[in-house]
């Protein structure tokens, strides 16, 4: 295993697959701990490859949201090209569902935060293209993080506008794949090629999020155009299930151990004081 890249000290190997070998590491400069992705050798040797994607991986450096994973450093060392990303503890996505469904205020708050994710990208002009759960990390703070975004080739389109052009098949598809990470987090299931409702295999599943989740799928006429309406959407659904959960406003506190009414104590402390003090004086004065 290696030991060190760069300034990096090498931990330990968490994971690897055919897109690269995977270890936890040491920032010795910041003093913090990194995730790096060493690409493949095959990948690594071919001079005009290696250098192509690595000038795709730099452009994803401007990505700043707290659901995405940050890229820190796009470094290379003799035969070696790695990317050095924050390191997120916590689960894969695809553990916490397990075959079995979320609650769905817990799944339309992970989809939210998806969406809004991949509309900030998109607002960029980056896109992910390998969306799934094995690419969402769950937080111990119930939060999630969107692992390798664009280490499946990133693309950053030229002069793209604000938002995103709906019509990209790419920019689509990061859309398409939130509604299907919702389904399976609803359904346990991944969407099959024409998904029924997913409230009939689920029936803890609000009626209000089927025409949603078929939307986002693209299964109806009007596919979202952005990722940002549907997370606006989802939005609109969580607020509905928390009112008729009866989240309101808190009730006014009570102060604790109120004060008894009446003449506070310390005030009859003092005045039977005072009247000793005065009866002393007299029988002084008399004698």
């Amino acid at each position: 295993m290696l030991e060190s890249l760069g300034h990096y000290k090498i931990l330990d190997r968490i994971g690897g697959s055919g897109a690269g070998e995977v270890y936890r590491a040491r920032d010795t400069k910041l003093g913090r701990t990194v995730a790096i992705k060493v690409l493949p050798p095959e990948l690594a040797r071919n001079s005009a490859r290696r250098q192509q994607f690595l000038a795709e991986a730099r452009t994803a450096v401007v990505l700043s949201h707290p659901t995405i994973a940050a890229l820190y450093e796009v470094g290379e060392e003799k035969d070696l090209a790695y990317l050095v990303c924050e390191y997120v503890p916590g689960e894969p996505l695809t553990t916490a569902i397990a075959s079995r469904s979320l609650s769905p205020r817990r799944a339309i708050d992970f989809a939210t935060q998806l969406a809004d994710a991949v509309a900030d990208a998109h607002a960029e002009g980056i896109v992910h293209r390998n969306l799934r759960p094995t690419t969402v990390t769950v937080t111990p703070k119930e939060k999630v993080k969107i692992l390798d975004f664009g280490f499946a080739g990133w693309t950053k389109q030229p002069g793209a506008p604000a938002q995103a052009p709906a019509e990209d098949a790419d920019f689509r598809a990061d859309v398409l794949a939130v509604g299907a990470i919702l389904y399976e987090m609803l359904t346990g299931k991944q969407p099959p090629a024409n998904p029924g409702a997913a409230s009939s295999l689920n029936p803890n599943v609000p009626k209000e999020l089927d025409p949603i989740i078929a939307r986002a799928l693209g299964k109806t006429d009007g596919p979202y155009e952005s990722a940002a309406t549907l997370a606006a959407e989802l939005r609109s659904v969580a607020a509905m299930l928390d009112v008729r959960s009866g989240d309101k406003e808190p009730p006014t506190l009570v102060p604790p151990n109120p004060q008894p009414q009446g003449v506070p104590p310390w005030v009859i402390v003092v005045a039977v004081l005072a009247a000793l003090t005065a009866l002393v004086w007299l029988a002084t004065r008399a004698a």
